[in-house]
């Protein structure tokens, strides 16, 4: 065994446990009616499709998102106002 493995043993933490079992801090309760076993259906069903919408179109959003900064930045040089990064200017940037 190397220096590395013996110091290991020493330093490795160890799980937390009653006896035989191992602690669980977090414990399942099942739903108990049907309406609450809908609510919990839906509520994972809306953060699976909220994942394939942002799966789909994340990318073609954030083109979107740069090309109107852009926009933003183009505007803020042509009205001689400081260019910021998100091409949105502070009240105290704007010439009176």
């Amino acid at each position: 065994m190397g220096v590395w493995n013996k110091a290991w043993k020493i330093i490795k933490p160890k799980q937390k446990t009653t006896g035989t079992e191992v602690v669980n801090p977090f414990k399942y309760t099942s739903p108990k009616s049907e309406g609450e076993k809908y609510i919990r259906k839906f509520k994972i069903d809306i953060k699976k499709d909220a994942g394939k919408f942002k799966k789909n179109w994340g990318k073609t959003i954030e083109k979107f998102d740069e090309t109107s900064k852009e926009i933003k930045r183009t505007l803020q040089k042509m009205k001689g106002e400081k260019v910021t990064k998100s091409g949105i200017s502070k009240g105290k940037d704007i010439k009176k």
